[in-house]
């Protein structure tokens, strides 16, 4: 690496080994766990969480600061930059530079549950139901089963046709054979959309089709039943009730009884 730079101080959250330490290395490789990605350089891994608004991708390298977007810049040879970029003010993204030991001890990563993809049906009642938990948000939860978030729960869980506050201890074995089918589909098919969309940047707008994440009040592509939702702070979670509750329409507000 040429040089690196950081927009803003935030976004790094550890001081030791300092950012410069990237300097004259070489970055060897880049992966994924659950929702983290890994940038690694010699024994040195930069760990960064995008959150929501992150984006990390290849942009041309120019003199100057960049847009106020920008948070933290990898200068590459051959005039490549390797830049987080955050598209909101709350600056929710982070990154930890660790050496082996630190990387070895990252709370955030090792206590990750099992990737998704290629879990059956064992495996899946083994991640979500170990302890009590309803669907949706057991879904979520990073320490039993990584990378999930709210898009993609609502959408595995219409795949399978499960109601999203099912207690998990209390699923039957046919429910966890959907699950597992369900979510093979879901993000098997993400993938691939994915792969054909992006190159060397993630989109500004996420091109991701949904069959009920954020088409509330739209009929339901299944059984053409109108999709409803419940309401919380900053999100909401959308369902259809003929396909996934039993025609059951959960009250829309966080204050609902049920929800308690």
């Amino acid at each position: 690496m040429e040089g690196v730079a950081e927009w803003q101080p935030a976004t790094l959250k550890t001081v030791e080994p300092p950012l410069a330490a990237l300097e004259g290395r070489t970055l060897s490789q880049v992966w994924r766990r659950g929702k983290l990605l890994g940038v690694v350089a010699g024994d040195l891994t930069l760990v960064v969480h995008l959150m929501q608004a992150g984006r990390l991708g290849l942009v041309p390298s120019t003199a100057g600061r960049p847009s106020r977007a920008a948070a933290l810049d990898l200068r590459l040879e051959g005039g490549s930059t390797l830049r987080l970029r955050e598209l909101s003010t709350e600056r929710r993204a982070g990154a930890h530079l660790l050496d082996a030991d630190g990387l070895a001890a990252h709370e955030p990563l090792i206590r990750l549950g099992p990737e998704p993809l290629g879990l059956d049906a064992a495996g899946w009642r083994a991640a979500l139901g170990a302890r009590p938990g309803r669907l949706h948000t057991a879904l979520r939860e990073g320490r039993r089963v990584a990378g999930i978030g709210r898009a993609y729960a609502s959408e595995i869980m219409w795949a399978a046709r499960l109601a999203p506050f099912a207690p998990v201890q209390r699923l039957p074995d046919e429910a966890w054979e959907r699950l597992a089918a369900g979510a093979e589909a879901v993000l098997t098919q993400a993938l691939a959309r994915a792969r054909a969309a992006i190159d060397v940047e993630l989109p500004t707008r996420e091109r991701r089709v949904t069959a009920v994440h954020a088409h509330h009040g739209e009929p339901c592509l299944r059984c053409a039943t109108r999709l409803e939702r419940v309401s919380f702070e900053g999100y909401e979670l959308v369902y259809c009730p003929a396909c996934q509750t039993g025609d059951k329409v959960y009250a829309d507000r966080r204050t609902s009884r049920f929800l308690r």
